[in-house]
């Protein structure tokens, strides 16, 4: 991640390393100011600003996944391969599950001639905590 910021010109500020950082162990899928409150507590200079504008830079390098909801905050993801999300409705803690897509990009393609360009799988429920 650190070496394809880099070639892509982008400097590697104390502010973005502690995002990155941030996003490679939080693994419940934050979003903009939960990270903002997580990165003040050791930079408390950081802006929202900053939040943001370094999200929007690993999104399009692909290196994170921006996962919109209608009712919540927009939530980061570092994972950015195919899986499945399990969306606590009470909670709305998400995590990621180890297990089969139920269909390929080419399988999809190959059955309806429809070019997929990304895919979500969610499942909603509760988790252990909130159950």
């Amino acid at each position: 991640m650190h070496k394809r910021l880099r070639e892509q010109g982008y400097k590697l500020t104390s502010q973005r390393l502690a995002i990155i950082r941030l996003l490679s162990k939080e693994m419940t899928h934050p979003g903009a100011a939960d990270i903002l409150k997580k990165i003040r507590k050791s930079l408390p200079q950081v802006s929202m600003s900053t939040v943001y504008y370094t999200l929007d830079v690993l999104k399009m390098e692909g290196l994170i996944q921006e996962l919109e909801f209608c009712d919540q905050d927009n939530r980061y993801d570092i994972n950015v391969s195919n899986h499945i999300n399990l969306i606590c409705k009470k909670c709305g803690r998400i995590e990621d599950f180890p297990g089969e897509l139920p269909y390929s990009y080419t399988q999809v393609r190959q059955k309806t001639d429809f070019q997929p360009q990304g895919m979500r799988y969610e499942y909603y429920g509760y988790c252990k905590e909130c159950r």
